[in-house]
């Protein structure tokens, strides 16, 4: 069922077994998952089903932050959240992520990477991603071929795989469920502005919430599970925490600290021996997107004590016209061009459009019409077009095996990499967001060394070697591309003692028996995966527990 909010009296109450706060991926996996198993279910959800400018205002931030997005490029209030701007990449944590590492000794997971791993195959239910495997050596089709021919398995690895969804638009993809349910109620355009803590703030008396036409609605469950976003479930406690000094007990000092984003970067290009057996997307043997990525054995990574990271063959600059491509110059102007904001994401335009030269873009399109109009045929059906599985991207091969790499990895966890309440407030009254994320000279130097040892690696094989690009110090130059904020972890990060973190290892507020977090703000480390395949598979641990936790009661 769903309910605007616009109908419900002022002053009125909502109560239900669980309480969900979001509908974004994780908001809605729980809810589903839950009253799969015969529990009622209340979604509470700032925005519509369509977006709505002033309620995405209610998320923007205080902007003072050089290496921190726009919340409008990451985030979105809207039945759907994050995954209606998200691309449908599918990477799952690896088991390194949960061991630990020097590099991060401060930073331990309360579970391990088996108790996780186990939910990967649903995960990839919900997701549309096809089977739960990440390597090309355990598909048949793909292990016929290798990214690197004749480049062995060792401290270098080639096989680890991305996989796209389709892309899944949660709110499109399960809305039709969440209005059918009978045991889901979707209240759209409701905000919540505040958990109220009962007396001693052990366990939740109510939320407050709020419409932006000012009425109040009280909701009340016998749990409450914030997913409303990386940041956004941080601001709510935050919030709430100020409201009632105290409530959270040890785990505020934590509250807002450890923001984690990934460390990308371009730096170089590898020359490889030979052609490179799959440089772009490839169909596995269920009709799913997937591509091959370098990456670094587990005992490689604490030996040299690297950041996790995995690399990937890209196509060069569209923005440089002396490419000399057809189709990579025809890229760039549609683009470029008024209609590009509707062809992709407006983080995407940010990344690849810079200015240049159309006439000189105009005469590599017309050097080659021959590539550029099939191309263009092609890749605007199966990427526009088409139903069902839609091309995620396209990859132009390079007749000198010459391709640009692109780097992305975990960025170490940092105290004074935080986020805090700003005096500045939104329509409803709450302290707006002030983003202080910060990268230290470790990440930089993992960027280094972790293209070294490619570089290394590739060069004892003969199969290639790399070659760094653009004036400068390398280390200043991996300064000026380090930018975060579209994938947010660590700002509630799960531990074993709420002296170490924010919630425990079931993602309950330490100390609380009702009040839980499904969101990325709970990673302990940030791992060189995105965010949303793991927010998922969280999602259906905690809905296990949960539902464990209500029959038991």
């Amino acid at each position: 069922m769903q309910i605007d909010a616009a109908t419900l009296p002022d002053d009125s109450q909502i109560e239900s077994d669980v309480a969900v706060v979001g509908s974004g991926p994780a908001g809605i996996v729980t809810a589903l998952e839950l009253a799969a198993a015969g529990c009622d279910v209340v979604v509470i959800e700032s925005g519509r089903e369509s977006y709505d400018k002033a309620a995405q205002r209610l998320g923007t931030a205080v902007h003072r932050d050089p290496y921190h997005a726009p919340m409008s490029f990451a985030t979105r209030r809207q039945v759907g959240g994050a995954s209606v701007l998200w691309g449908g990449r599918c990477v799952p944590f690896d088991g390194v992520d949960f061991e630990r590492r020097e590099i991060v000794d401060h930073a331990r997971w309360p579970v391990t990477y088996e108790e996780l791993s186990r939910y990967y195959c649903r995960a990839c239910e919900w997701l549309v991603c096809g089977r739960g495997s990440f390597d090309a050596r355990d598909i048949p089709p793909l292990a016929q071929t290798a990214l690197v021919p004749g480049l062995p398995e060792g401290e270098v690895r080639t096989t680890s795989l991305e996989r796209w969804s389709l892309p899944t638009n949660f709110g499109r993809q399960y809305g039709r469920a969440l209005r059918r349910s009978p045991l889901v109620r979707l209240v759209t355009g409701l905000t919540c502005t505040q958990i109220v803590y009962g007396e001693g703030g052990r366990h939740v008396e109510r939320l407050a919430t709020r419409t932006l036409d000012g009425k109040a609605v009280r909701v009340r469950a016998r749990r409450y599970v914030l997913a409303c976003g990386g940041l956004e479930t941080t601001r709510l406690l935050l919030a709430s925490d100020r409201a009632q000094p105290g409530a959270l007990g040890a785990g505020t000092r934590h509250l807002g600290r450890w923001y984690m984003a990934h460390v990308a970067a371009r730096i170089a290009r590898v020359r490889l021996t030979a052609p490179a057996g799959a440089p772009g997307h490839e169909l596995d043997a269920d009709g799913v997107y997937v591509r091959r990525r370098f990456s670094f054995a587990p005992e490689f990574l604490v030996e040299r004590g690297l950041p996790n990271s995995a690399m990937w063959l890209v196509n060069p600059d569209i923005s440089d016209p002396s490419h000399g491509s057809s189709i990579l110059s025809l890229v760039y102007l549609g683009l470029a061009s008024p209609l590009g904001r509707r062809f992709v994401a407006d983080a995407v335009r940010e990344l690849h459009v810079k200015p240049a030269r159309r006439r000189d873009h105009a005469r590599n399109v017309a050097a080659d019409l021959r590539a550029a109009v099939p191309f263009a045929l092609s890749f605007g059906y199966g990427r526009y077009l088409k139903r069902g599985r839609r091309t995620p991207g396209f990859s132009v091969r390079s007749d000198a095996n010459l391709y640009p790499l692109m780097y992305h990895a975990e960025h170490l966890p940092h105290s004074d990499s935080r986020v805090v309440l700003a005096d500045e407030r939104d329509a409803l009254g709450m302290p707006r967001l002030e983003t202080r994320l910060r990268f230290a000279d470790e990440d930089v130097e993992g960027v280094l060394r972790a293209h070294r040892s490619l570089d290394a690696f590739l060069r004892r094989h003969g199969r290639g070697q790399l070659e760094y690009v653009g004036n400068g110090d390398l280390p200043d130059r991996i300064r000026a591309q380090l930018r975060g904020g579209y994938h947010q972890a660590g700002t509630t990060r799960m531990s074993a003692s709420p002296d170490d973190g924010v919630v425990d290892r079931n993602l309950a507020v330490h100390g609380f028996d009702d009040l839980y977090v499904a969101s990325s703000s709970t990673f302990v480390t940030s791992g060189q995966a995105h965010s949303t395949f793991m927010i998922v598979a969280f999602a259906l641990r905690l809905a296990d527990h949960l539902r464990g936790e209500l029959r038991r009661r």
